[in-house]
């Protein structure tokens, strides 16, 4: 294994962490890679942004406010 990765490797690495837990060995690559990359980091927080809006869309679907349903309560 390698220590160096590449943005290809690292957006892997990021989406699969999204999924599941990633390993020692893994995290230590991706910080590694984001400590000198300049457009993976920025990769890493739309991702997580995008999480972020996904959560808030679901506490408001499951509130049963949105669009044809009724208020909840």
């Amino acid at each position: 294994m390698t220590w160096k990765i590449d943005c290809r490797e690292a957006t892997h690495l990021v989406l699969q962490g999204e999924d599941q837990p990633l390993g020692w060995a893994d995290r230590l690559r991706l910080r590694m890679h984001l400590a000198i990359c300049a457009a993976c980091p920025r990769f890493v927080r739309q991702v997580s942004l995008m999480r972020h809006a996904i959560d808030g869309w679901r506490a408001y679907r499951n509130e049963g406010d949105g669009p044809g349903e009724p208020p909840a309560g």
